[in-house]
């Protein structure tokens, strides 16, 4: 069965490693910072799939990994010319204030690392906390700031003295995903709860089209305990390091939460969500979707001007919308794709432009 997303994908993981080239080359030892602190499968993903690309450009493991909560002072014994990446799974400026800020902290303990923050979404709940980080973002002069939407960029750029650029979430970097075997389900809702700023009342949806409602950030505690099989495959292939266990441990983590996702969506024919990584996981698995926020949201941005050429997801503003935009999807037979009663023509000549110019490096 064709894959409607590769063409997407491609382009997104292109960008990624074409980013990634910018700081560092085949055997440079790297740093990976801010492991996700949460269960999230869509987050877990952004961290593997950052892992997976550093791994393929340098041909190495990091020198380091660390989650936001950990000394960073194991910084000072990595090689000097390790650059410092930033996993973009949470947002900057909002979910932490001020000094207490991941990037600040590195900022102002390591003045002369690279340091890069991986493609993510930029709000400040107040203007005192944007002009810390513009203070300290100033001060460092070697800091690189990516974002995951336009929004974001444009703060960025008009706020921060350093080099900014737009570029993909670093989930992409999983390449293509395979389902699990699962029980058929024709429609499954992955969403975030009521009050989240992108955030549809979706009852009315899910009465006229009825489903199971997940908001699978919920994984079982199991799934981040250290198991035999990363110090088995990390002492193969790295001889018995602390560190390179340590960054084994990490992925293998990220790659159980991914799979944790997977198996959740892998048996819907149709799956209606909110999550940005909801959408992207999507995209990954081949599964048609209706992503549903409000007019102006990020997660419609996004696609708009990245992701919305692949005919698996449509966008739906309200619940009203939700039904009409399936309508719309398509849907595949015996290994084949129909639109509208009627075979797609699929194959490597679907549309790939993007839909909106991506900025570049101001």
């Amino acid at each position: 069965m064709h894959h409607l997303g590769e063409v997407v994908i491609h382009r997104q993981r292109e960008k990624l490693i074409e980013i990634v080239r910018k700081f560092v080359n085949t055997g440079q030892p790297y740093i990976i910072i801010d492991f996700p602190s949460n269960k999230d499968p869509g987050h877990h993903a952004s961290w593997l799939g950052l892992s997976q690309v550093l791994r393929e450009v340098t041909g190495r493991m990091p020198a380091l990994v660390c989650g936001a909560s950990q000394n960073i002072d194991e910084i000072k014994e990595t090689p000097a010319d390790a650059p410092i990446f930033i996993c973009g799974w949470s947002d900057f400026g909002d979910l932490r204030a001020g000094r207490d800020d991941l990037r600040c902290r590195l900022m102002w303990k390591y003045p002369d690392r690279t340091i890069i923050q991986m493609p993510q979404r930029i709000h400040f709940a107040n203007e005192s906390l944007k002009e810390y980080a513009k203070r300290t973002i100033g001060r460092h002069r070697n800091f690189f700031c990516l974002t995951r939407d336009d929004q974001s960029f444009e703060l960025a750029r008009a706020n921060f003295d350093c080099e900014v650029e737009a570029g993909p979430d670093t989930a992409f970097g999983i390449e293509t995903l395979k389902p699990f075997d699962a029980d058929p389900l024709r429609v499954l809702y992955v969403m975030q709860p009521l009050g989240e700023d992108d955030d549809v009342d979706i009852a009315k949806a899910r009465s006229i089209v009825d489903g199971p409602l997940t908001n699978w950030i919920n994984g079982p505690d199991s799934l981040s305990r250290l198991r035999m099989s990363s110090i088995v495959s990390s002492a193969l292939r790295h001889g018995f390091s602390r560190t390179a266990m340590l960054a084994q441990h990490r992925e293998d983590v990220a790659r159980r939460y991914v799979d944790y996702g997977v198996r959740i969506l892998s048996g819907a024919e149709r799956i209606i969500t909110n999550h940005l990584h909801g959408h992207i996981l999507c995209l990954l698995l081949n599964k048609p979707h209706v992503a549903v926020a409000r007019d102006g949201s990020n997660l419609h941005a996004f696609i708009d001007s990245r992701t919305g050429d692949s005919p698996l997801v449509e966008t739906a503003t309200n619940a009203g919308e939700i039904f009409a935009a399936m309508s719309r999807l398509p849907y595949e037979i015996g290994g084949t794709w129909y639109k509208s009663s009627r075979p797609m023509t699929v194959g490597p000549s679907i549309p790939a432009p993007d839909l909106v110019p991506q900025p570049s490096i101001v």
